[in-house]
């Protein structure tokens, strides 16, 4: 069933104003050994004066938690490889619902790559979970790479101690140390950035963070990462450590994407993980 397109108002107040257009699909998810029906809602929400792409997949009978995906750099809401898409139609057979999204600038996003803006970035997630949050969910959050960076800079704000039982942080980057310009121009991937972005992700000091968060984290990353310094991999996976909390190093796998049957071990920790707190 197709629901014609309508418009959404979202409350004023401290989540800035939304409204968005909306498709509404009905429909089957085929995955691996079961069949659920689930309902999709694709919108485009207006964040900070950008049409943000958002979609909502949930099952048919909703518990009211979720899981919020962030992309990472360059990325968009499927995920590298897909993985956010693979890892969805596995939560969905859970009972989870999950709200992947592109950032400002980013995939169907509104917005010029050359604006993208980590500061930006905080502010979008920060917007998606505070209406969630509002709307009676409880709810996770999972970044991959500048997602997971920016997912705790989120998850560690005054505003939401104590509403984010847990983190899930594929193979965050801390950029402690940038060697970049703040207007300077560069490219990577085909994509042109200022230099700003970095300056902006490293004065977000995800170490700071990470010590003021106090829920349940699970980490990981590949043994053979080309992004993410072994220095700042180690760092990183100390501290989760020092709060006694679980972490998966994936052996021979770089940055992204992981190879297939080293995903689906990841997908099945990650679920039993948020099972324990959401």
């Amino acid at each position: 069933m197709v629901r014609a397109p309508v418009f959404q108002t979202g409350d004023e107040g401290s989540i800035p104003f939304t409204r968005s257009y909306d498709f509404i699909f009905k429909h089957f998810v085929f995955c691996s050994c079961y069949t659920f029906p689930m309902s999709t809602t694709i919108s485009f929400a207006k964040i900070n004066d950008k049409k943000i792409f958002n979609i909502l997949t949930e099952p048919d009978k909703s518990d009211k938690k979720i899981v919020i995906m962030s992309h990472g750099f360059r990325g968009t809401s499927i995920g590298p490889a897909r993985k956010f898409v693979d890892f969805e139609r596995l939560l969905l057979g859970e009972g989870f619902s999950v709200l992947r999204f592109d950032q400002p600038c980013s995939g169907n996003s509104e917005g010029d790559y050359l604006d993208s803006s980590f500061n930006e970035w905080i502010y979008t997630l920060s917007h998606f979970t505070e209406e969630y949050l509002n709307k009676g969910y409880k709810v996770s959050l999972l970044g991959q790479s500048m997602g997971a960076t920016t997912t705790m800079a989120v998850a560690a704000q005054q505003r939401f101690k104590g509403k984010i039982p847990c983190i899930i942080l594929w193979v965050p980057d801390a950029k402690t140390k940038v060697n970049v310009q703040n207007d300077e121009v560069y490219e990577e991937g085909g994509q042109q950035y200022r230099g700003s972005f970095w300056i902006e992700a490293r004065d977000s000091d995800f170490f700071k963070s990470l010590e003021s968060y106090s829920g349940g984290i699970h980490l990981v990353y590949g043994e053979e990462d080309k992004y993410v310094s072994q220095e700042l991999r180690d760092q990183t996976i100390d501290a989760v450590a020092r709060k006694n909390q679980p972490y998966m190093i994936l052996p021979g796998q770089d940055h992204s994407p992981w190879n297939y049957d080293e995903a689906q071990k990841v997908y099945k920790q990650e679920i039993e993980f948020l099972k324990k707190y959401l």
